[in-house]
């Protein structure tokens, strides 16, 4: 299910569209549609951080769901990059929700480098769930 065919359409606070895919901002945490074709590594993301820091400030804390509606890659050693680097949003969390088999063989391969909270779904819905709790405890 993509966002456009949700009934999230009034949480969103603001939409990020790049060439490598769509970014759905929300109160505490963005959801991803990456294009497809795509390999989503740190340099794509640097892509989107400007987006970010101008929507949530210069230290936001909040949670990422990539919601993988096409086919794309991802570079998880990239991941590392990530958690090394200084400026970088506090990601309370990491949510991937898959649609395929192997989606979700990928998914639990990447769960190997991301070092926060991290959980994999076959629905949006049960994702978003998760990082709200995730919200709720961190406070």
């Amino acid at each position: 299910m993509t966002i456009k065919n949700s009934n999230l359409s009034s949480l969103i606070e603001d939409i990020y569209i790049s060439k490598y895919g769509d970014y759905y901002f929300f109160k505490d945490f963005i959801i991803s549609e990456i294009k497809e074709g795509i390999t989503f590594s740190w340099e794509v993301a640097q892509d989107l951080l400007p987006a970010v820091f101008k929507h949530y400030g210069n230290k936001p804390a909040l949670s990422y769901i990539t919601n993988r509606v096409n086919n794309y890659s991802v570079n998880p050693a990239d991941w590392y990059k990530y958690f090394n680097g200084k400026n970088k949003p506090c990601l309370k969390g990491y949510a991937m929700v898959t649609y395929t088999e192997a989606g979700w063989v990928n998914s639990i391969i990447e769960k190997l480098f991301v070092q926060t909270k991290v959980e994999s779904f076959t629905n949006l819905y049960d994702a978003i769930d998760w990082v709200k709790q995730i919200g709720i405890e961190s406070k």
